[in-house]
């Protein structure tokens, strides 16, 4: 069965001068998501992005223009790639793909990569965390610029699962740690810092996401997610021995999250911590007031105490926040919270990226990213877990992926030199479109901002004997924030889709077979 599906959207707009630019990194149609990003904190012209499976995207201009390469390790590159600069030296964390093993026997270490130069590729690869029989998953870095005693060390925390997705009881999972020190250059033996353990199904009741900030004095704090609680934990000897973990927050629902119209989402927390001030901040998602927020406590005592929960999106809307992660502006110390925001549209089929900022001595702010509203992908269309931002000397970095209605996805990577001074909103009034699968049927959507008309045509051969269908709307009062469902189709096999959008400055053309 064959299927066109034409719409044409006019609307006229006005875009403002902005101060947040907007790049499209990615060069090959290769479908990536869970983006990182990192700033050369000694030189901030140089800007380094991965993305799944194995992206490397670099700029040396603070992220005008960007080249395009591939990463390769002995142990095999397979994605949850992450990215941070220790003092001027780059690392780069992901899963293996251990040659000679199947899918899934493969995951059987975490790959920690020094990136020696990046065009040409050279790098040094560290085995981090072997065990032949358990899976390893999930890692994270952080790097002590600060203090005197480890100044250099790298810190990579990650999830080991005995059986990954099993559900026999005696499979777990826990939290695994291991350390980088320049003077020996080796990472240390895993160790497990989590005093309990998880299942290994990859839900709410395995332990999962273990993040780590440092102090003033070298001091590590750890964060995870797991049987709906925050857990915290703390070493003051470089990662050799660690306290009795401690719950600090309750996770409502817990870190695996059911949003609509996406195939998974989560709330797994981030640390970072204020080391002028020695305050520890830590966020995440949940459902504490019956949808999706973004959350945060803080800690002036190391941890011993925490503050009551703040909630950091500024909307009164009903919609969804999740896919949370931090960064901390050293200059101002002030933490910088980017995020999934679904604030602009009413029926939660389209999302925006928003930056909230804080500090214990300023403002709760929202910063709104995007320039216009994302589709969301849908439920069978894998997206990844994660955001990523960096500041360094005023130059803000966030980096999130995009999809098209080709059925694909992009990464895009919004800048703003010296922020916040020189932020703008970077809204334009444009209406957004999406076409959502459910079983048998397509969902057109128009995410209303601006007055528009629209004109949809169909054609379905003899299905349920109709051959041509057009509708026509023309809108000049909207709602703005709206989404409005404007046809429903049975599209079960193969269609065309094609639109036009026109409005003051230019005139966007789309056209893909599905």
């Amino acid at each position: 069965m064959k299927y066109l599906l034409s719409l044409i959207l006019t609307y006229f707009t006005f875009c403002g001068f902005s101060q947040v630019h907007h790049v499209s990194i990615n060069k090959d149609k290769n479908n990536p998501n869970e983006p990182t990003i990192a700033i050369n904190p000694i030189n901030s012209g140089d800007v380094v992005a991965a993305s799944n499976i194995d992206n490397i995207y670099t700029s040396r201009d603070s992220g005008k223009t960007w080249r395009y390469t591939k990463a390769s390790s002995k142990y095999g590159v397979y994605g949850d790639p992450v990215l941070d600069y220790s003092s001027g030296a780059l690392f780069y964390a992901h899963l293996s793909k251990t040659p000679n093993k199947e899918y899934g026997a493969w995951f059987d270490r975490i790959v920690v990569q020094q990136i020696l130069n990046l065009d040409p590729w050279q790098e040094k690869s560290y085995s981090v965390g072997y065990n032949n029989n358990k899976m390893q998953d999930k890692p994270w870095l952080s790097t002590d610029i600060v203090s005197e005693k480890s100044k250099g060390n790298v810190y990579v925390t990650w999830t080991e699962f005995d059986k990954y997705n099993s559900s026999a009881i005696e499979d777990r999972s826990r939290i695994r740690f291991s350390r980088y020190t320049p003077k020996t250059d080796t990472f240390s033996e895993g160790i497990t810092i989590s005093d309990t353990t998880g299942d290994c199904l990859d839900g709410d009741n395995t332990l999962e996401g273990a993040t780590t900030a440092i102090g003033k004095n070298g001091d590590i704090y750890a964060v995870w997610a797991g049987h709906n609680k925050i857990w915290f934990d703390k070493s003051f000897d470089g990662g050799v021995s660690w306290n009795k973990d401690i719950e600090i927050a309750e996770q409502t629902k817990g870190w695996e999250m059911e949003m609509p119209n996406i195939f998974r989402a989560n709330g797994m927390p981030f640390i970072q911590c204020d080391t002028e001030r020695n305050i520890i901040y830590v966020c995440w998602a949940d459902e504490f007031e019956g949808n999706a927020d973004i959350w945060l406590k803080y800690s002036k005592d190391q941890g011993r105490s925490w503050s009551k929960r703040v909630r950091l999106n500024k909307d009164s809307t009903a919609s969804h926040q999740y896919f949370p992660n931090m960064a901390i502006n050293k200059a101002t110390g002030e933490i910088l919270v980017a995020f999934y925001d679904q604030r602009h549209s009413s029926l939660n089929v389209f999302y925006d990226i928003y930056l909230a900022s804080f500090s214990v001595d300023s403002n709760l702010k929202n910063y709104r990213i995007t320039q216009k509203s994302i589709p969301l992908p849908g439920a069978d269309y894998f997206y990844g877990d994660y955001v990523d931002l960096d500041i360094q000397n005023n130059l803000l970095a966030v980096v999130y992926p995009t999809f098209s209605l080709d059925n694909s996805s992009d990464i895009e990577v919004a800048l703003v030199y010296n922020f916040p001074s020189q932020y703008v909103n970077p809204t334009t009034k444009v209406n957004g479109i999406n076409v959502l699968k459910n079983k048998d049927s397509s969902f057109v959507y128009i995410n209303e901002q601006y007055p528009y008309s629209l004109k949809l045509k169909v054609k379905s051969g003899k299905l349920f004997g109709v051959k041509k269908k057009v509708i026509r709307i023309k809108k000049e009062d909207v709602q703005k924030d709206r989404d409005l469902q404007i046809g429903t189709f049975p599209f079960t096999s193969y269609y065309k889709l094609k639109y036009t959008l026109i409005n003051l400055d230019n005139k966007q053309k789309f056209k893909h077979k599905f």
